[in-house]
């Protein structure tokens, strides 16, 4: 029903829905860009600056001698007056003062390099997973960006609150509250990008029938009752969300491969004997087969939608004519 929805919308909105899902999804990008390489960023002129000798120190004007002083202490560095600091400061403006050795720095910048490295790798991941080099139509790309941004919220104020530097508690929560919503932004943002995702199909395989025989390619295979059988393994992994439809051949008394090279033809050999290790292992592997009552001078296709095999006369639109 979603899907059918969004459908109707992306053809009534047209260009304008174009342009705002352009803008929206390069704005994810962009954004998600910075979070990756502003800490990266930082980091180099933290460095840069530990060389130099720079530090950050909060002054104030004092009010009894008038000049500027580096606050380190309650007193005034130029005429030991003491600074009229509130107390809800006082410990604020301790903290960027804090002197830190060489070591200390140097595990600092490890530590934000390998977050940075490990928001980096995590980010491939979900660009990857959902799609977002090539978003499928409109609809998707703007909310491709939606998550994007949301994804880039949650880097950036999770950073903040797992940065190693002296930091209160308060402003901690705060930044992990806000990681929390953006994560909750984007699982809705996902969940309206698949709905929003139009149904693809791959086509497998392509036969004919000719007078109680089958066609496929060059290979001509015998239909004693009518009936063709589509094989197929089908690879899952629960954990990692894989999955994956690799074609075997047509069976019907006899048995005819799909045409592969070597290679890949030893590599079905291989999971099919190895399957139940591979299943053990986590990988399942599974030998199914897709079976269809034939009518002569026909064309028949193999396709895969949405993770399931189907056979289906060519040009037909229904889901499936044959039963597993």
């Amino acid at each position: 029903m979603l899907r059918l929805l969004f459908q109707s919308l992306e053809q009534s909105l047209g260009s304008s829905l174009s342009q705002a899902a352009f803008v929206i999804y390069w704005i994810g990008v962009m954004l998600l860009a910075c979070a990756v390489l502003v800490p990266v960023y930082r980091i180099v002129m933290d460095y840069a600056a530990a060389r130099r000798g720079l530090e950050q120190h909060w002054v104030m004007t004092c009010r009894n001698c008038g000049n500027v002083t580096l606050v380190r202490g309650r007193l005034c560095a130029h005429c030991d007056w003491e600074l009229d600091i509130p107390w809800t400061l006082k410990r604020w403006a301790a903290l960027p003062t804090r002197h830190r050795g060489k070591w200390a720095r140097r595990l600092k910048w490890a530590g934000h390099l390998f977050g940075s490295a490990g928001f980096l790798l995590l980010s491939i991941w979900v660009i990857t997973a959902i799609g977002a080099l090539s978003p499928q139509g409109e609809l998707h790309r703007l909310f491709v960006g939606f998550a994007l941004i949301a994804w880039a919220a949650v880097g950036w104020f999770g950073g903040r609150m797992l940065r190693l530097e002296p930091r209160g508690l308060l402003p901690r929560v705060g930044d992990g509250l806000v990681a929390l919503a953006a994560m909750g932004a984007m699982a809705i943002a996902l969940f309206l990008a698949d709905a929003a995702r139009p149904i693809s199909e791959i086509q497998l395989a392509r036969f004919t029938t000719v007078k109680g025989v089958a066609r496929i390619g060059e290979d001509l295979i015998p239909l004693p009752q009518g009936e063709i059988g589509f094989e197929y393994l089908q690879l899952d992994h629960e954990l990692l969300g894989y999955h994956r439809i690799v074609s075997v051949g047509f069976s019907s008394g006899e048995r005819v491969p799909l045409p592969r090279n070597a290679i890949a033809l030893e590599i079905v050999n291989h999971l099919r004997q190895h399957a139940v290790g591979y299943t053990n292992r986590g990988l399942t592997v599974r030998l199914r087969t897709e079976h269809i009552v034939v009518s002569p001078d026909q064309s028949y296709e193999v396709i895969q939608r949405e993770g399931q095999v189907l056979i289906r006369r060519v040009g037909e639109g229904s889901p499936s004519v044959g039963r597993r």
